[in-house]
């Protein structure tokens, strides 16, 4: 998808959040379990956040939300699954950004078009780290772009696969610093992370909570942290931007959508069942533990943010020639 349709389909959800209300479809909402619909396997962040935010959803709406996962293609299959739904509010998506935002630079044949989810809230956001291997001998990102720009293309990096925010973010590295380093994706962050702690893999940008037991142990270091601001679970790491590379910035974002056509009254209940998860003390510090804030916006807000994502991630996806066909 070029630079011109992403824009639109991002605008379209803003548009699509505005649907009028279908008193006949939203009288005694919800009547029956609601489906979320997650682009990720069991066991990583995504997956961890949608099971806590169904848990608490469930309580507010007086009835069950179930994780359903199906990963694969950049959480497309699961987006695409869910855009193709009845729009009647009990068939949801937890996506990241780099569904929402990276993927339709990257895939020419989407499984949806423009404005097929309505936005219903941005939930959290998570930092990334950029770590290394304990057997490379660098000092915070500083020694790590030396020895990068004297051997250009040896050092390697891992991501979560093609198109994840991992990789996307190490592009940006990349772009940034014009240094060169070797792509080395995986089937996931889990398996990304874990390849940086065994020493198959130089460095990497990987999700905080996979990686926090790790640089416990002493299995990985701790460089910087991909964020406008330092991680409360790793305080004396700096921001790679501090770190010396300006203008520096990415992180993870979740967000909630449903079908374009959902009721503007469903939307809103959905909403309020969101914002009441992320007033919760007790949820909010058990998610920090894992790296993820929770955070929140308004539908409206929500599209404004997917558009100027697709706007960030075009622009470097065309400056890098990226693909994933």
């Amino acid at each position: 998808m070029n630079c011109k349709h992403a824009l639109a389909a991002g605008l379209a959800l803003v548009a699509a959040c505005i649907a009028p209300a279908a008193n006949a479809q939203a009288s005694g909402y919800p009547s029956q379990p609601i489906k979320l619909v997650i682009g990720w396997t069991a066991g990583g962040a995504t997956d961890i956040l949608a099971r806590q935010l169904a848990a608490h959803m469930a309580r507010q709406l007086d009835q069950s939300v179930v994780v359903d996962n199906r990963p694969g293609a950049v959480g497309t299959i699961a987006q695409g699954e869910v855009s193709r739904a009845k729009p009647d509010g009990y068939t949801l998506t937890l996506a990241t950004n780099s569904t929402y935002a990276i993927a339709p630079h990257l895939i020419k044949s989407l499984p949806y078009g423009p404005g097929a989810l309505a936005p219903v809230s941005l939930v959290g956001v998570s930092p990334l780290i950029l770590t290394v291997k304990t057997g490379l001998d660098v000092q915070g990102v500083k020694g790590l772009l030396d020895m990068a720009r004297q051997q250009p293309g040896h050092l390697n990096y891992a991501s979560g696969g093609n198109g994840s925010t991992s990789h996307m973010a190490s592009e940006l590295f990349k772009d940034l610093t014009r240094t060169s380093i070797t792509h080395i994706p995986y089937k996931g962050g889990g398996p990304a992370t874990l390849a940086v702690a065994a020493g198959e893999v130089d460095v990497g940008f990987v999700d905080i909570g996979v990686a926090m037991p790790l640089i416990r142990a002493g299995r990985l270091k701790a460089v910087a942290v991909s964020g406008s601001s330092r991680s409360p679970l790793l305080p004396q790491v700096p921001t790679v931007e501090e770190a010396g590379v300006p203008r520096f910035e990415s992180a993870t974002k979740f967000a909630l959508f449903a079908p374009a056509g959902t009721p503007a009254v469903i939307i809103e209940r959905l909403h309020e069942a969101v914002r009441s998860a992320q007033k919760n003390d007790e949820l909010k510090d058990k998610l920090r533990q894992q790296g993820i804030e929770l955070v929140a916006s308004s539908p409206a807000e929500l599209g404004r943010d997917a558009t100027e994502g697709l706007a960030k991630w075009g622009s470097l996806v065309a400056e890098r020639k990226l693909s994933l066909e």
